[in-house]
């Protein structure tokens, strides 16, 4: 009977042991998400189901994080996405409105055959917000773009996805649409201190 009982506990000790080993492991994959902070933000965003979320390979580029699929090469590889922002406290006069037909005017000046589709808005992950999408081809880099623009009351930003093919870009919009929907504004009142 002792043997019995021995061995039960040892059962149950063993699986408790692996149940906790498989939530570990869990909390690990789910733990996709990172904190953006810049001057005048902070918002969270989550990588998308077998994306990376990358905070140090776009620096060179002055991004503070970049995304793309699991194996591929950041910035290089086929799609990536990332996240941008446009202060508004240096500017009075930035607005959604303005970043936006600001990106359009910038793309023409090198891309004459862009095209600019107007997409489907998307909700942020409290709905409290809407992004803005524009969908943009034919530039002269040869990539699309997606573009969510999401006004806050210090900066506009702006969650962007970018593809070598159209091909790339329609079957990237289901994770593109992921990260929209994962992002939350944190605050504006982040002061970033000069180095002297």
């Amino acid at each position: 009977m002792l043997k019995k009982t021995l061995l039960a506990i040892c059962c149950c000790l063993l699986w408790s042991v692996a149940l906790a080993a498989q939530e570990a492991q869990k909390s690990t994959e789910d733990a996709r998400g990172g904190i953006v902070i810049g001057k005048d933000h902070a918002f969270t965003i989550s990588a998308p189901k077998g994306w990376v979320l990358d905070n140090a390979s776009g620096s060179a580029s002055g991004l503070a994080v970049v995304l793309y699929p699991e194996g591929a090469a950041g910035l290089k590889g086929p799609v990536f996405m990332y996240a941008n922002t446009v202060s508004k406290n240096q500017d009075k006069k930035v607005t959604l409105k303005s970043v936006i037909e600001s990106d359009i005017k910038d793309f023409k000046v090198d891309s004459p055959n862009l095209k600019v589709t107007d997409a489907a808005s998307l909700k942020t992950h409290t709905d409290k917000n809407e992004a803005v999408v524009k969908y943009f081809s034919g530039t002269s880099a040869d990539r699309y773009e997606a573009v969510a623009y999401i006004e806050e009351s210090t900066v506009v930003v702006m969650l962007v996805m970018s593809a070598r093919t159209q091909k790339e870009f329609e079957a990237s919009l289901p994770a593109f649409k992921e990260l929209v929907q994962s992002y939350f504004f944190i605050t504006g009142a982040v002061v970033i201190e000069e180095k002297k």
